[in-house]
């Protein structure tokens, strides 16, 4: 098939990246087809946007046949605003096909026997409610009408869509968004963000700093620094760590620091703390949030190229939070030549999970995979997996 050619076929699953992956000889000359806004089940009439060798991307023209899975979106906005690409797929559904995406992409790429995840103990799911649970979002800076308001980027193209309410958003953001033409978001930085939490709003264009609560704990964030989007499911996260951070008087590292979030919670288990990040703000902000911890913390900046010529203290357990391109290729080798016995590895992407698996496994056992929906109605995966050194 070339592009532009039109086809009916049925959809077989859900692709990494929340695609519907359709597979049809017949329909595809063998090819995988991949298509947005598409449920496992559903029969779909498309077009051929785009080929790419052994794979083609195609649109949605009719849907001919509706999937079990579907429900109706709750965004009026949904399909033209590009921040959710799920809201048409059932929630319990969403969890299952997320488990079945991570799974497949470790077993494939990661070379993770496939018998592992039929354990309960080795693979696991934590999540929350599908709506008003994020704290953290980008907004783009619109006016429609003379009207100033605010949107994000189109599904189809970089245009501004520009909304007045985002449901999975909270409920402080979303007040923000249905009163836009109060705030005088049109400006010079057309691109800003906002985090709200129990009644703290911070903004990129008014005040960006505060304190909030979590988990029992206080910390400073700032709107213009990364911080995870989802409070409730952080703290699920908080929970877990504990038990696998086996106090000792070596120092834990917290790798890929941002504000020092998980160090906040951990380092007092140990005889001191190593904070390592790229980001100099946000490791000054991590100075803040660790003053009061009552162990040793060393800070280091601009980690990310010079990883072979830092001389650590050995740690007794590590925790790894890295953005979605994973472990430098540094970092990964020195974990594996004198990384600690423990290693938690959070990671927002299975594809260079999965990667850094097979190189992390030349030293360590993966010892178990947990799957956190921080990001409902989208196809982000966010996973804890746990490495113990052999």
């Amino acid at each position: 098939m070339a592009r532009g050619d039109i086809f009916t076929a049925r959809v077989r699953t859900l692709a990494h990246g929340g695609r519907g992956l359709v597979r049809d000889g017949a329909a595809a000359d063998g090819r995988a087809v991949f298509m947005a806004m598409t449920a496992p089940g559903d029969t779909v009439t498309g077009r051929i946007t785009a080929e790419h060798g052994s794979w083609a991307e195609a649109e949605l023209l009719e849907l001919n046949e509706k999937s079990p899975l579907r429900t109706e979106p709750l965004c009026p906005w949904y399909g033209s605003c590009g921040g959710c690409s799920l809201q048409h797929i059932r929630y319990e559904a969403q969890l299952e096909l997320k488990k079945n995406i991570l799974a497949e992409t470790l077993i494939r790429a990661g070379g993770v026997p496939s018998e592992r995840f039929e354990d309960a103990a080795f693979f696991t799911a934590a999540y929350a409610g599908p709506w008003e649970y994020r704290n953290r979002i980008s907004l783009h800076a619109a006016e429609t009408r003379g009207i100033s308001g605010a949107g994000f980027k189109g599904r189809k193209s970089s245009d501004i869509v520009p909304v007045r309410d985002c449901p999975v958003a909270d409920p402080a953001i979303r007040a923000c968004l249905k009163n836009a033409a109060e705030y005088g978001w049109t400006g010079v930085k057309s691109r800003f963000t906002l985090y709200a939490k129990d009644g703290v709003l911070l903004s990129e264009r008014g005040t960006r700093r505060g304190r909030i609560a979590l988990a029992g704990k206080e910390l400073t964030v700032d709107a213009g620094l990364f911080f995870q989007s989802n409070a409730v499911m952080l703290e699920q996260l908080l929970s877990v760590l504990p038990a696998l951070a086996v106090p000792s008087p070596l120092p834990m590292a917290d790798l890929y620091a941002g504000v020092g979030t998980f160090a906040l919670f951990l380092a007092d288990r140990f005889g001191g703390a190593e904070l390592l990040e790229q980001n100099p703000a946000a490791l000054q902000t991590a100075r803040e949030n660790l003053a009061a911890v009552s162990v040793p913390v060393r800070y280091y900046a601009g980690f990310d190229g010079a990883w072979s010529a830092r001389r650590f203290s050995p740690w007794a357990f590590a925790v790894a939070d890295p953005p979605r391109r994973g472990l430098a290729p540094a970092a990964a080798e020195l974990l594996v030549l004198d990384g600690p016995p423990v290693l938690a590895y959070v990671s927002c992407e299975p594809a260079t999970l999965a990667r850094d698996c097979r190189l992390l496994t030349r030293a360590y056992e993966l010892e178990k995979v947990g799957f956190f929906d921080f990001y409902p109605q989208t196809a982000h995966i966010e996973t804890l997996a746990v490495f113990r050194r052999k």
